[in-house]
């Protein structure tokens, strides 16, 4: 369905690394700010609009109705429903912001598709798919799937379409905060951080490091904030296709009590906040942007501005099943 130039562009030798590096790119309205993104071989990982941090590989602008259709399946076979439409509603949000007047490449047009290795049964490829505040990994090998590192966003975070009001995050907000709220006080208080953050920790850049674990441990929680917490967990894992999460999803549970659960920020719901979820096999931080870009045409006053990510730390871009090819 590709012509040999738009291969040329879109497909990329896959090279399986233990670990991606942090990148400086030059972008902004000048040329002259720093962008940070995160390389693994020729794949690049960020949330910045692509005119700051360029992604390999075809933008959807830039195909035909028949082949962004077919990209868009790609999606389709790798996320579950609920992924899908998670990604939908985060592109449809950067469209809004786009037509609010921005000076930088967003909304569906800039999103790209990249093919790393050629597509196959046995040995590793991926799939890397994303732009403003959208980055998916999908590394293949063999029959497992892994979809870390992810990142997630949205600004505006509640736009109207069709009129239907949508918040593509909106579920990890409300999920959390209804964790944070069913716990006693005492929890809340463990639970709580004693620093202020405003931004992910372990955004594009940070592949390979490990922070301590930090709040109310899933261990001093009952049954039904376990179940709680799991359910919040489930936004970011359940992305993925239910066969492949699942396996994901039974380890997260049989590590439950290794898990924690870290809060910045007010309890009642909306409030601009930040929290953390960590244990051995993930890491999903949420945070509300407390200071918007000059220029974006729509302010970020903390609960309309979202960044998350969700990263498996033995797990980055397959490296489990990829060192061992």
């Amino acid at each position: 369905m590709l012509n040999a130039d738009q291969r040329t562009k879109g497909q990329f030798d896959f090279t399986p690394q233990q670990t991606a590096t942090a990148a400086q790119f030059k972008g902004g309205m000048n040329g002259q700010a720093t962008f940070v993104g995160e390389q693994y071989g020729k794949a690049v990982l960020s949330n910045y609009p692509v005119s700051d941090v360029p992604r390999p590989g075809l933008t959807l602008g830039s195909l035909s109705a028949p082949q962004r259709t077919a990209a868009m399946n790609v999606l389709k076979v790798v996320l579950s429903p609920e992924g899908y439409q998670k990604v939908i509603d985060i592109i449809d949000s950067d469209q809004v912001l786009s037509e609010s007047g921005t000076p930088y490449d967003d909304g569906t047009a800039f999103y790209t598709l990249g093919i790393f290795g050629t597509p196959s049964a046995s040995a590793p490829w991926m799939v890397q798919f994303g732009g403003h505040h959208l980055g998916l990994n999908a590394v293949v090998v063999g029959p497992n799937v892994s979809l870390t590192p992810t990142l997630t966003g949205d600004q505006p975070a509640t736009f109207t379409r069709n009129g239907q009001t949508v918040r593509p995050l909106g579920d990890e907000n409300d999920k959390a905060f209804k964790l944070m709220n069913a716990l006693s006080a005492a929890q809340q208080q463990k639970a709580t951080l004693s620093y202020q953050i405003s931004d992910l920790v372990l955004g594009p850049g940070q592949d390979g490091k490990i922070l301590q674990p930090e709040g109310l441990p899933a261990s001093e929680m009952t049954a039904d904030q376990q179940a709680l917490l799991l359910d919040l967990i489930g936004e970011w894992v359940g992305m993925l296709n239910a066969a492949d999460a699942a396996p994901k999803l039974a380890l997260i549970r049989a590590n439950l009590d290794q898990t924690y659960f870290a809060w910045h920020g007010n309890i009642t719901n909306p409030s601009p906040v930040y929290f953390r979820v960590t244990g051995p096999t993930l890491h999903i931080e949420f945070a509300h942007q407390m200071v918007d870009r000059p220029g974006s045409g729509i302010q970020a006053n903390g609960i309309n501005h979202v960044h998350t990510v969700y990263r498996d730390p033995g797990n980055e871009y397959g490296a489990a099943w990829t060192s061992l090819k």
